[in-house]
């Protein structure tokens, strides 16, 4: 098959996640795939850097597996905010429409809404091509400007209705569109596909340790991604002195990167963490099995509220993976999947009230070993990237078929 995936984010900077995994996946079990994306992070280079409007192609793109091969066109747009939506909205309306006839893609794999997604649905129609969307957030609460929600969620109601099928990768998703008025028979469960290869227990760590200046018998604390506002580090770096008052020798070890950096710096400068509290910036994504395996005690802090409360990190099947036990906070979008300790992780309703649990547990290595093996146990299998693949092919190839008839 020829399958095209269109999102408005940038392909090569973008963390690797649910969209390299399937996109990778597909590719891996021998289709051609490509990719229309948008630099949604770009910044002008100079005073008169206004962009272009010629199409960027990267060819033989691999970000999650060695061996996958995705062909990814950007096109061009105007580096001026607002101009940059609104002309990349008509670029690549054109670009999609030039993929579908030069590549004679045979399916469609949707991840974006108020950009390119009608665009996309109406390029899909006219070449009678099946298309899917790939449900991973609830879109109109990521809108930073709140007036500009409800119209956000009238174009994502119509996403959803102007597609094949809804392709949610948590429960939780699947019951949001389904909430939204689409039929149940058009709304599919596809999971999050995990490289169960790649996260696994047992990765030697000894190199990032000394990168970092770990000792062995140090109890380290990890915590993985972008840090966000809604991450809960402040908070939960705020209360790490009761922890260091319990076990004086815990580090804490962040990594990754984001525009909550500088408040997290300030604060650890201000308890005076500097020895116990590390900030690496974002690493390569091939080197995350060390830095979990490293990790005596995995954590996730987000903030529990309405608008994170469906939010899946990737993070936490990574953790689990690994055989990692692991504290959250009580997201819907982690438990429906990952319900407790018999999946390897332990709930508290904030940043602050995890110190206790991560307490106990720093304590207590028969019960991390317990809460390692359950996750492992979990994960393992019922949700390896090429399951999922194998899923999403058959999905799109009878969709073919039918289109066909």
């Amino acid at each position: 098959m020829n399958i095209l995936f269109v999102h408005e984010v940038d392909w090569i900077k973008k963390p690797v996640y649910d969209l390299h995994f399937v996109a990778e996946g597909l590719s891996l079990r021998g289709h051609h795939v490509y990719a229309i994306d948008y630099e949604d992070k770009w910044k002008r280079n100079s005073f008169f850097d206004f962009g272009s409007l010629k199409t960027r192609e990267f060819k033989n793109v691999s970000r999650a597996f060695p061996g996958a091969s995705v062909d990814v066109r950007r096109p061009g747009f105007i580096k001026i905010p607002v101009l940059s939506r609104i002309s990349t909205a008509i670029t690549s309306y054109l670009e999609i429409s030039k993929t579908i006839r030069e590549k004679k893609i045979d399916a469609i794999v949707l991840f974006s809404v108020p950009t390119t997604g009608l665009q996309t649905i109406s390029l899909a129609r006219k070449f009678k091509i099946p298309i899917f969307f790939r449900s991973i957030e609830i879109y109109n609460r990521l809108v930073p400007y709140r007036p500009l929600r409800p119209v956000t969620k009238l174009i994502e109601k119509r996403v959803y209705s102007g597609v094949d099928a809804v392709l949610p990768n948590t429960p939780q998703y699947q019951k949001y569109v389904i909430g939204m008025g689409i039929p149940e028979a058009r709304v599919r469960l596809l999971p999050f596909p995990m490289d169960t290869d790649l996260f696994r227990p047992g990765v030697d760590s000894a190199e990032v340790r000394q990168k970092w200046g770990l000792k062995e018998n140090e109890p380290v604390i990890v915590f993985v991604g972008t840090l966000f506002d809604f991450c809960g580090l402040d908070e939960f770096i705020s209360h790490f002195p009761e922890v260091l008052k319990e076990i004086p020798e815990a580090r804490l070890l962040i990594v990754g990167d984001g525009m909550l950096r500088g408040k997290l710096e300030r604060i650890i400068s201000e308890l005076k963490l500097q020895d116990r509290v590390i900030i690496t910036g974002f690493q390569p994504y091939r080197s995350m099995p060390e830095y979990i395996n490293l990790a005596t005690v995995c954590i996730n802090t987000f903030l529990v509220s309405e608008e994170n409360m469906d939010i899946f990190p990737a993070k936490i099947m990574q953790y689990v993976a690994c055989g990692k036990a692991t504290v959250a906070t009580a997201l819907r979008g982690i438990s429906t999947l990952l319900p407790g300790e018999s999946h390897g992780l332990v709930y508290a309703n904030s940043p602050a009230e995890m110190v206790p649990q991560v307490i106990a547990l720093l304590k207590s290595p028969e019960r991390r070993r317990r809460l390692g093996e359950a996750g492992v146990n979990a994960v393992r299998g019922k949700y390896s990237y090429d399951k999922i693949a194998q899923e999403l092919e058959t999905i799109l190839q009878k969709a073919i078929k039918e289109k066909h008839k």
